[in-house]
């Protein structure tokens, strides 16, 4: 054999051995991504929806506390009034536990509505992302929003599941100036409300969510924050004690694990919720430890 064949054969096992390490690696890391997008993996996303008349501010303080305790503020999403989804900010597939609000620029819209967007938005984010999983906060009307819709399209192979939902101030058997229901209302040691509330404009009935949620995905870790403004109401101002309460009833049995943790005082007022120092941590805690 000549040496200019010798040589060209040493070229050629060099060049596959070279080839094969490239596809070894590429395969290796796709894998490390992939795990990532796992159950509890390191870029779960979280997303943070306002309530009814809110905009970004209403999430801006929870995100930056989030995002001093783990998280990494990467995308806000933006839907105007007609559905139409708008991105700002770089997410990275690589991002480390990364931080998403969800904005309707229509600031009241009726949770129904909210579902359809929150729904498309999931679809998008798990199609171009690969997000398997996503964890949720929601304050409001944003929490009633993020239960139906992990709820309703639970069974739907293309939507990412719920993996840690964070109630604030949830309005799930409505609101005391728009329902049946007002601060007359209790709930027994199960969460169920005396009274169920009717639909509305804006709110779906208590007996559609509790039908809704008998499809809630069984696998879900739940923190509920409620507020008292101890003004003799058992209530945060706007939402009672006994409807925030009433989300133990609709999801209790098939969460993962349900804690509540009540707010009493000025601190406990509605809108003071979310811009809360005491709130913030226990919410970044219960996301981002990695127990």
């Amino acid at each position: 054999m000549s040496k200019t064949a010798k040589t060209n054969i040493i070229l050629i096992i060099v060049t596959l051995i070279v080839a094969f390490f490239a596809v070894f690696f590429a395969i290796r890391s796709d894998n490390l991504l992939m795990s990532r997008s796992s159950r509890g993996g390191q870029n779960t996303p979280t997303l943070y929806v306002h309530g009814l008349g809110g905009s970004s501010k209403s999430t801006n303080h929870l995100a930056t506390i989030a995002s001093r305790d783990g998280g990494n503020r990467s995308l806000i999403i933006l839907v105007n009034k007609r559905g139409k989804i708008k991105y700002k900010g770089n997410l990275e597939l690589n991002t480390r536990k990364p931080i998403i609000q969800v904005i309707f620029k229509k600031k009241f819209t009726p949770v129904d509505q909210q579902v359809s967007w929150l729904h498309a938005i999931l679809l998008k984010l798990k199609d171009h992302y690969g997000f398997n999983y996503y964890n949720a906060v929601g304050h409001s009307a944003g929490a009633v929003t993020i239960l139906d819709t992990a709820a309703r399209y639970n069974s739907d192979e293309d939507m990412p599941k719920l993996q840690k939902f964070v109630s604030i101030a949830g309005p799930y058997d409505g609101i005391i100036k728009l329902g049946s229901t007002g601060n007359d209302n209790y709930v027994d040691a199960q969460g169920k409300p005396m009274i169920y509330s009717q639909a509305n404009k804006w709110f779906p009935s208590y007996q559609l969510l509790l039908n809704d949620c008998k499809t809630f995905p069984k696998d879900v870790s739940v923190l509920n924050i409620y507020g008292n403004d101890n003004t003799k109401q058992e209530s945060d101002g706007v939402v009672s004690v006994a409807s925030a309460r009433s989300l133990k009833y609709l999801i209790g049995k098939r969460a993962k694990n349900y804690q509540e943790i009540p707010v009493n005082g000025v601190n406990g007022q509605h809108s003071r919720l979310h811009h809360n120092i005491f709130v913030d941590h226990i919410i970044a805690r219960f996301l981002f430890d990695e127990n």
